[in-house]
């Protein structure tokens, strides 16, 4: 009896002496683990098949993207929470100084997206946010559609969760550019087009996109069609995009698009503008 609480005595000794040496290892995990991060820096990495739309950037393809990375680290002033945040912006080589403009825009728009993240993230005014452990994860990308000295148009891709969501809350913007008296100036759709009481670019777009849609979901949503609110200028044509909610047959995590093509809408385009001339340059290369 008396060896055998000797034999204990000597492994909780053994014990003992392990968990004194792992200690500093667990304190430093742990201080790791609730230590607020953040980098920048550049990958190469190919197209997430997950969000890419068809006709973006090619799935197999590499680009290089700047990349904004942060996490918030847990702790009891976050209830144990952790938020998770990462911008993506590509390489925008075209040379010019449009796309030096843009690319500088949007890497402070991330920067400042991280910023808010984190803030609110630590002054949660939902009491279930405040009170349930529930990690959350948002994104910010952009894919580039069209980079020219003329126009740089590039989609613009927002993904949310956390822990109590049923799912990913995804939402996609288009962001189109001209370099115009030596200005950098964020395009709307009707910037593109002639002016016209009868709007009829206007008409041939909700033709086009009527008809397509028709094959694919439910209207009643949008209808009657009174404008078009995101956009890419592809080589293709005009791409008119549409949220998951704004469509009916579309899951959550989801969007539909419709592309116009050039050839319908070349004849009310302004002539001289900066699109106008990048898609001249288009027809010569055909």
């Amino acid at each position: 009896m008396h060896a055998a609480l000797i034999d204990v005595e000597v492994l909780l000794n053994k014990l003992l002496i392990v968990a004194v040496l792992l200690m500093p290892l667990a304190v430093e995990c742990f201080w790791l683990a609730a230590t607020p991060s953040y980098r920048e820096f550049w990958e190469t990495k190919k197209a997430d098949a997950t969000f890419v739309i068809t006709g973006g950037e090619d799935p197999s393809s590499s680009t290089d993207v700047w990349v904004c990375w942060q996490k918030s680290g847990f702790s009891v002033f976050t209830h144990g929470k952790e938020s998770l945040f990462k911008g993506e912006v590509p390489r925008l080589d075209c040379t010019a100084p449009l796309s030096e403009s843009v690319f500088a825009l949007l890497q402070d728009e991330i920067r400042t997206i991280a910023e808010i993240a984190m803030v609110t993230f630590r002054d949660k005014k939902f009491w279930e946010d405040y009170y349930f452990v529930w990690d959350s994860y948002y994104s910010r990308r952009f894919q580039r559609e069209v980079c020219a000295p003329e126009v740089v148009s590039l989609m613009e891709t927002g993904v949310s969760h956390h822990d109590g969501q049923y799912h990913y809350w995804v939402w996609i913007l288009g962001r189109n550019f001209i370099w115009q008296e030596s200005t950098r100036v964020e395009v709307e759709l009707e910037d593109l087009f002639m002016e016209s009481p009868e709007r009829e670019w206007f008409k041939v777009l909700a033709k086009v996109v009527k008809t397509d849609l028709r094959h694919m979901s439910t209207l009643s949503n949008i209808l009657p069609i009174e404008k078009f609110d995101q956009f890419l200028i592809t080589e293709e044509g005009l791409k008119i995009l549409f949220q998951p909610y704004e469509l009916t047959g579309f899951p959550p995590d989801s969007f539909a698009e419709v592309v116009v093509l050039w050839d319908l809408l070349s004849p009310f385009m302004k002539p001289g503008a900066p699109v106008t001339i990048w898609y001249e340059k288009q027809l010569q290369k055909r």
